[in-house]
């Protein structure tokens, strides 16, 4: 069974990482996986909260950097030089955080469920890796942890923008009766539905499949498949034969995700940090603390349950939604 270890202190992360057997991450180079925020966000990881995670892989002699990869919109961090400049405003540069930052914009495929993910290059040479994952609402997947970290933050803007354009929706106009749900829920006003038509507005999809997730009538279906099967598939891909420690951040626990400008408000108190070695375990222990305060908030704010990328990850091998959580 995995172990979940919960705390709410950050300097009680050495303790909770003795839980683990973690003696093989001395001398080895440790990406620390991690998301820096966009410009305007202001509930990405607090830097002097990472910098403890930081002090620790350097106190076992492993050799840590804070790690990401380029994103396929129109925004700073779509380039390695403009996400660079942007971690050093929000204060990850190395003299304030006391380690590198590497951005990656290239990979390597790697087959998983018959489909290439390219993974980014860092990431895909690593044998360690440190994740550390900000919870909080997403638009598309209900909630982003662990699972959402490599399986969107892992793999090149290319790979990106595949796996969105696959979880479109294809129209079956048979089934429709035109009841207007799906264009009521698309968070990016992409539909438009009248008594008799149904039209996707040129360039405003993001294929985030949110609409085909709630047609009741089966009248939409998606491109390739749903979205949080192949984050799912592309988190594996990035940490498949890999040695990781994930560190979920549930604090500051905003509607949507940290590439949003306007994320905002918070929708749950703080609650505290989780570790642990698999990252279905960690995104599932994070739901339920959440749920056991706030029930189905990211149903209610996002229209998707956020269970789906737990499912697709606990189905394809991804880890177990099985676990033990051990109060420190």
């Amino acid at each position: 069974m995995n172990t979940i270890i919960y705390f709410t202190n950050i300097q009680q992360l050495p303790q909770a990482i003795s839980y683990f057997n973690i003696a093989d991450f001395s001398q080895k180079q440790v990406p620390i996986k991690i998301h820096m925020g966009e410009h305007g966000n202001k509930y990405f990881p607090h830097p002097h909260d990472v910098h403890e995670a930081i002090k620790l892989l350097k106190h076992m002699n492993a050799q840590p950097y804070l790690y990401d990869t380029t994103v396929a919109y129109n925004a700073k961090r779509h380039t390695i030089e403009g996400y660079q400049k942007l971690a050093n405003d929000h204060g990850f540069g190395e003299q304030d955080i006391g380690c590198p930052t590497i951005i990656d914009d290239s990979g390597k495929d790697v087959i998983i469920e018959n489909r290439p993910y390219t993974v980014a290059q860092h990431l895909h040479q690593a044998t360690h890796i440190f994740a550390w994952s900000h919870v909080k609402g997403h638009v598309a997947t209900g909630m982003g942890g662990a699972i959402k970290n490599f399986g969107m933050g892992g793999v090149t803007k290319e790979t990106k923008l595949r796996i969105h354009h696959s979880s479109r929706p294809v129209f079956i106009p048979d089934a429709c009766t035109h009841c207007g749900i799906c264009a009521e829920v698309c968070p990016f006003n992409a539909l438009k539905i009248t008594h008799n038509t149904w039209e996707k507005k040129k360039g405003a999809c993001f294929g985030c499949g949110v609409c085909v997730n709630n047609c009741t009538q089966q009248a939409l279906t998606f491109e390739d498949a749903d979205l949080n099967y192949l984050l799912a598939c592309a988190a594996l891909a990035c940490v498949k034969d890999k040695n990781v420690i994930y560190l979920n951040d549930i604090n500051r626990i905003a509607r949507s995700c940290d590439c949003d400008p306007n994320a905002g408000p918070t929708i749950a108190p703080d609650i505290g940090y989780l570790l642990g070695t698999d990252p279905v375990a960690i995104d599932h222990a994070s739901l339920k603390l959440i749920h056991d305060i706030k029930p189905k908030i990211f149903d209610h704010e996002n229209h998707i349950d956020p269970y789906k990328q737990i499912r697709y990850g606990e189905k394809i091998g991804l880890g177990s939604t099985v676990y033990q959580l051990i109060d420190v």
